[in-house]
């Protein structure tokens, strides 16, 4: 589910392996083989090579300097050395990495704070606008963020891509013990990424295709939101004790609550729910509930339920459906769905009876009239193209999840057990109920148990086809 726009942009270009990258075979000179001489640590070779009046500020061939890999190292000794040799000590490498960055990067307190003291401009940014605080918030270090901000760090710079701040990155990086002192320190909580408009595929045909594509709203994240996708509960509990708003909405109207349920993160949307997250909020067009479901989170959609989420909630909008992804997502051929639907859909028995005893209704049907028995034996479509996410496993892998026959019989009992049976005759568009369904996959005892159940073997769909006929020599009819 989430989205370039909202996924905080932890690289600027290559992390520290690419913008501290190893140089080209050093020439051998006294300027050259003091960065080699910091690059390996080597404090007796840089004390000489000085001594013998190298080039302190010598760049290898992307620019860093010996002091860039003083910094990078922690090597406070050489820092020293360095320093007292008149280190430039904002030198800049072909990213604009500083010295700095690259002791944030590692997350080198001490090599922060001493090039604080010498001087280190604490507001600078990479060329891609990542900045000092952003870096050492990644990288978890709250006390050289303090150090960053008392020597004048901006608490809210935004870099210029997406317009993320330090605090989000501390929240999505899951970093608390960050995320708490950038709070102290005034940081705009309900600060927000830029909103982008994208057109991204909905599942229900190519994207080749009117019906395939749609306009979707991205972006619009704050602190809150990168913590619910990312699953950090502390740094959560303490925006929410900050004042976040716990039901406030992102670009595509999703909440906290259901950004955490989609990302899988159930301890957190138990959280949120217990501080007042709307169980029934679905700005996005689906709820938690049908993010329990599509997670296979019983756990989850218990908490659900007993904090009151509507059991036959519709999803009335899907998801964003790259082509080819790992992401989970909803396609426009679940739309009408509650989340019994889908539970029989992706074959959860232990769900099904979950929502039926929370008071879902297993008699209604997706908006193309597929009942929850035909969704259980494959009907949702003739091929079943969706499965939860993971679209570009192997074809084969899909069909033996579809195809197991213990779990569409367990689904099916289950769905029987809760009261669908009054719809056991109910057919599709093209006359095929679910009898037909069983018939046409192969599955032999869930159309024994449908028959046994009164589903009618001798029901034509729109190609004439019964049941019986279709299995004339079987028996089961």
């Amino acid at each position: 589910m989430l989205r370039d726009s909202q996924r905080v942009r932890l690289t600027a270009g290559g992390l520290l392996c690419g913008l501290l990258a190893a140089a080209a075979p050093v020439a051998a000179n006294a300027d050259l083989q003091l960065v080699l001489a910091a690059r390996n640590r080597d404090g007796a070779a840089v004390d000489a090579l000085l001594r013998q009046g190298a080039n302190v500020d010598a760049p290898q061939a992307d620019g860093a300097t010996a002091l860039h890999w003083a910094a990078h190292w922690n090597d406070i000794e050489t820092m020293e050395r360095l320093l007292a040799a008149g280190a430039h000590v904002n030198a800049e490498n072909a990213l604009r990495a500083t010295p700095l960055w690259a002791a944030c990067a590692g997350r080198n307190t001490a090599a922060v704070q001493r090039l604080l003291a010498a001087g280190a401009d604490a507001g600078r940014a990479l060329r891609s606008g990542e900045t000092l605080l952003m870096r050492c918030a990644y990288t978890g270090d709250p006390a050289a963020v303090r150090a960053l901000l008392a020597h004048g760090a901006d608490v809210d710079a935004r870099e210029p891509s997406r317009g993320q701040t330090a605090l989000m990155w501390a929240a999505a990086s899951r970093q608390p013990a960050v995320t708490r002192v950038l709070i102290e320190q005034g940081a705009a909580i309900d600060a927000r990424t830029r909103t982008v408009r994208r057109l991204r595929g909905t599942g229900l045909r190519s994207t080749m295709s009117p019906a395939g594509a749609a306009y979707f709203e991205a972006g619009g994240f704050t602190a809150l939101l990168f913590a619910a996708r990312h699953g950090d509960v502390d740094s959560a509990r303490l925006l929410l004790d900050a004042g976040a708003d716990v039901n406030q909405s992102a670009a595509d109207g999703n909440s906290p609550l259901v950004v955490a349920a989609m990302s899988g993160h159930g301890r957190l949307a138990e959280f949120l729910l217990a501080r007042g997250a709307d169980p029934n909020a679905a700005g996005a067009g689906y709820g938690a509930l049908h993010a329990a479901v599509l997670r296979a989170d019983p756990a989850l959609a218990q908490t659900l339920l007993a904090r009151g989420a509507d059991p036959n909630a519709r999803l009335t909008r899907g998801t964003p459906v790259p082509h080819g992804t790992y992401q989970f997502v909803f396609t426009l051929r679940e739309k009408g769905a509650t989340p019994l639907l889908l539970a029989a859909k992706y074959l959860e028995p232990r769900l099904l009876r979950l929502l039926a005893a929370g008071g879902a209704d297993p008699l209604l049907a997706f908006d193309d009239g597929t009942t929850a028995l035909m969704a259980a034996v494959g009907l949702v479509d003739l091929r079943r193209i969706t499965r939860r996410s993971r679209l570009i496993a192997p074809r084969e892998l899909v069909w033996a999840d579809w195809l197991n026959e213990d779990r569409v019989l367990a689904t099916v009992r289950a769905a029987v057990e809760a009261g669908a049976a009054a719809a056991i005759d109910t057919a599709n568009a093209a006359g095929d109920t679910a009898l037909h369904g069983a018939v046409r996959f192969g599955f032999a005892a869930v159309a024994d148990f449908l028959a046994a159940q009164g589903a009618d073997c001798d029901r034509e769909n729109a190609r004439g086809e019964t049941p019986r006929a279709l299995l004339a020599a079987s028996g089961i009819c």
